[in-house]
């Protein structure tokens, strides 16, 4: 087996990576729906999403469109950011450096480049539409390079697993986008049907033309969401990620002999089921309070895993 500190960096670059893909995928989902506008009610929700008001704070600027989208692409010192996570993804790389493909760290390298130079730039509201695309795509060519060139040992493994951990929470942190704002006990409202919110998520999730294929008739909100979360096929849904990090957990086994503890036993179980078992709603009130026991239980589960792979008593 090798040794914990490879399987833990090997499995932090994969979820930072993801994170990078997503910030940028809930910026450009901000970004569309506020419409090059300075409005602080369509920006206020990244914050609540990654509950940052007080990092915000200590940045001592002033709560602006282009100010949180500079915050969360470029601010290095922001553990949210885009920078940050392609960052730590390079440095936690360097120490798989000899057990990584030539490719995959030249890639990586020049990203972070990139990242470093947007850090110091200054750009335009009507550029973060642009910046994210080149985030993305950059994600988008990291991971076919993981998967085209990258041997599929345990260090694989533990990468696919922390990638797909990272993108289940992250695909609920975008829809709740929506829904932060329903949590109170004293309102059980449905959220207004926003059909070209919803296209714009779907979109930004690279879901719309399967979803079209799903659902080709007068779609619902609701059916949007639910598609998100649990259709299999879809492949950033938060069901389809959550089987592939249990499908390469389960090949961690059979083939290293990495047995799962009764702790990571017990919170892919919860995880699963939670997941087979929908809110009454998948809308308002019930879908933020059902995205908040998914994140906690992902939360759970990576904590399973760091304690049975990664500790140093193990």
């Amino acid at each position: 087996m090798m040794l914990s500190r490879f399987a833990e960096n090997s499995f932090w670059m994969g979820r930072y990576i993801e994170r990078a893909d997503n910030i940028a995928r809930l910026l450009s989902v901000t970004e569309a729906f506020a419409a090059d506008q300075e409005s602080e009610a369509a920006w206020t929700p990244v914050l609540n999403v990654f509950s940052d008001h007080e990092s915000y704070k200590s940045y001592n600027k002033p709560l602006t469109a282009l100010n949180v989208a500079k915050f969360y692409l470029g601010e290095i010192q922001n553990f949210n950011s885009a920078a940050y996570s392609v960052h730590m993804a390079k440095e936690n790389a360097r120490t798989l450096r000899h057990l990584i493909s030539t490719e995959c760290w030249r890639q990586l390298s020049m990203f972070q480049a990139r990242m470093h130079a947007l850090s110091k730039r200054n750009f335009a509201l009507s550029k973060v539409s642009e910046i994210c695309d080149d985030i993305q795509h950059s994600c988008f060519t990291h991971r076919g390079i993981v998967e085209t060139t990258w041997y599929r040992d345990e260090v694989w493994r533990f990468n696919r697993i922390g990638a797909a951990l990272e993108r289940a929470d992250q695909m609920t942190r975008l829809l709740d986008m929506k829904y932060f704002e329903y949590d109170r006990d004293d309102d059980d409202q449905v959220a207004p049907p926003d059909v070209a919110w919803w296209n714009t998520l779907l979109r930004t999730a690279s879901g719309y033309h399967a979803f079209q294929r799903r659902y080709s008739f007068d779609p619902q909100p609701a059916d949007a969401a639910g598609f998100l979360l649990f259709d299999a096929r879809l492949p950033l849904s938060v069901r389809a990620a959550v089987n592939s990090a249990f499908h390469h957990l389960s090949k961690l086994e059979q083939d290293y002999g990495a047995q799962a503890d009764a702790n990571i036993k017990s919170a892919a179980e919860a995880l699963d089921n939670r997941l087979n078992t929908p809110p009454d709603r998948v809308n308002g009130r019930p879908l933020h309070r059902y995205l908040d026991q998914i994140q906690i239980e992902l939360i759970t589960l990576a904590n399973a895993l760091n304690e049975r792979y990664f500790s140093p008593e193990q």
